[in-house]
């Protein structure tokens, strides 16, 4: 496909194509398509022929700038500016419940907006994978679960981290992480091995991740989709 993924933001969408990021803005009613070459596209090209760096690759695109906040993130040795002892108030199993609630809190009803603008995401690239014409009616009726969504990578990725976090350091661990689970996420997508991981990335994209959009963002959603055709 010309346009190789999407992702939302609390005020639009972006989709990206081999070459290009196509971003959408909706502001107070209004809609603005902001479009920028992607920098490194030869070495994007040559990762994508390797398994386990295409994966790095692909992520990579859709966010150049968080890609490498994160890995500078990752790099900085945090285990010596906070020593483990300084957190152990924290070791109450009520402790982390408390914050687990917190951040479900957040991510369900203080994130309302930006699962919306998720949600016309997925229905806009759905339209477009499904063969439709690209058009309000055909993104409003299409289907906000996406099989390509990062969610089904993050199923994945949360237990292989867990497991990979005693044996190596943070850094090669995102990046081991991001390859390795990027692969069987694209195993899973052509093969449609896998079926477990399938139906909980399904339940959360349905009751967390996404909601319905308004009519605005599935406008936006689609001509910004539209506009990233154009650069494919």
């Amino acid at each position: 496909m010309a346009v190789i993924g999407g992702r939302a933001h609390i005020n639009g969408v972006t989709f990206a194509t081999n070459t290009h990021v196509v971003r959408g803005r909706l502001t107070q009613g209004t809609v603005s398509i902001s479009v920028r070459q992607l920098p490194g596209i030869r070495l994007f090209k040559l990762m994508d022929k390797v398994p386990f760096l295409r994966g790095v690759s692909s992520l990579a695109r859709l966010n150049l700038k968080l890609f490498l906040e994160i890995i500078l993130f990752l790099a900085i040795p945090w285990e010596r500016i906070f020593p483990v002892s300084d957190f152990s108030g924290f070791d109450s199993i009520w402790a982390c419940l408390a914050a687990y609630i917190m951040v479900l809190l957040i991510l369900v009803v203080l994130l309302r907006r930006l699962w919306q603008f998720h949600g016309a995401e997925h229905k806009a690239f759905n339209s477009y994978t499904n063969g439709d014409d690209l058009t309000i009616m055909s993104v409003r009726t299409a289907s906000r679960i996406s099989n390509r969504c990062g969610t089904n990578m993050a199923v994945i990725a949360i237990p292989l981290a867990i497991l990979l976090s005693f044996i190596t350091m943070p850094l090669p661990l995102i990046v081991m992480v991001l390859a390795i689970s990027y692969e069987v996420f694209n195993r899973n997508f052509q093969r449609y091995h896998f079926k477990p991981i399938a139906y909980i990335a399904e339940f959360i994209q349905k009751y967390i991740v996404t909601a319905e959009p308004t009519e605005e963002q599935i406008l936006l959603a689609t001509a910004t989709l539209s506009r990233a055709i154009e650069y494919s």
